[in-house]
């Protein structure tokens, strides 16, 4: 968890390790219906695999709902227990909303970035909280002086965490996604450069900005050779 958020700082390319992600959680959906959306595939293969498509959502679908009815599970993890429950609950909604996400929005859910960054941001505040259980119960079981620590850091992390999930799962049919994407472009068109009026600038040119390599060093050999500057 360390590193990730490290990686989410320094690293330039979250962004596009959401969509990856996002991508891996709808291949599944992609290779079993995707013939539906699919423009180029004409309507009696459609209409042809329609049934197959129907059976297989059908048990899917059901199953996510009927395994959510076991009790008991996670019993022998202790107090950590209920939040292993959570995580599974948790994971069960989340393929739902997947599959919502796609009878919703169809073709167009590539571009529904707002909506595949929360799903992948849950995915991970899930697998964090079932990582951070699954340390403080390994430290328990060894007998661990630090275990006890360790579960109470658990367990304020997963209340955490859960909180941001539940206002994960909120944020996908609830947001402003649409109205932030038109201001975006607004501010692209220049509409608001009004607010640069008054800034105190650089002083500057984008030409000096530029990144450069810094120069050569002087070759071994030629004692006393000054130092060239670095812009």
């Amino acid at each position: 968890m360390r590193d990730g958020r490290i990686n989410l700082i320094f690293e330039g390319s979250s962004e596009i390790m959401h969509l990856f992600m996002a991508r891996e959680a709808v291949d599944d959906h992609l290779r079993t219906s995707g013939i539906l959306i699919d423009g180029k595939v004409p309507v009696s293969r459609k209409l042809a695999a329609l049934p197959r498509i129907a059976w297989f959502y059908a048990t899917w679908y059901l199953g996510l709902w009927l395994r959510g009815l076991a009790v008991g599970r996670f019993a022998g993890f202790g107090k950590l227990g209920r939040h292993l429950r959570f995580v599974e609950r948790s994971s069960r909604k989340l393929a739902r909303q997947v599959f919502h996400g796609m009878v919703v929005h169809g073709p167009r859910l590539e571009r529904k970035q707002g909506f595949l960054f929360r799903i992948v941001d849950v995915a991970n505040e899930l697998f964090a909280m079932s990582a951070s259980v699954s340390r403080a119960l390994a430290l328990a079981r060894a007998g661990r002086p630090e275990a006890p620590r360790a579960a109470e850091l658990a367990e304020r992390f997963c209340e955490t965490s859960a909180r941001k999930v539940e206002g994960l799962f909120r944020a996908l049919w609830d947001s402003p996604d649409a109205d932030d994407y038109a201001l975006g472009l607004s501010v692209l068109k220049g509409e608001h450069a009004w607010m640069e009026k008054g800034a105190i600038g650089l002083g500057l040119s984008a030409e000096e900005l530029k990144p450069r390599l810094p120069p050569e060093k002087a070759p071994a050999g030629r004692i006393g050779a000054a130092a060239a500057p670095v812009a």
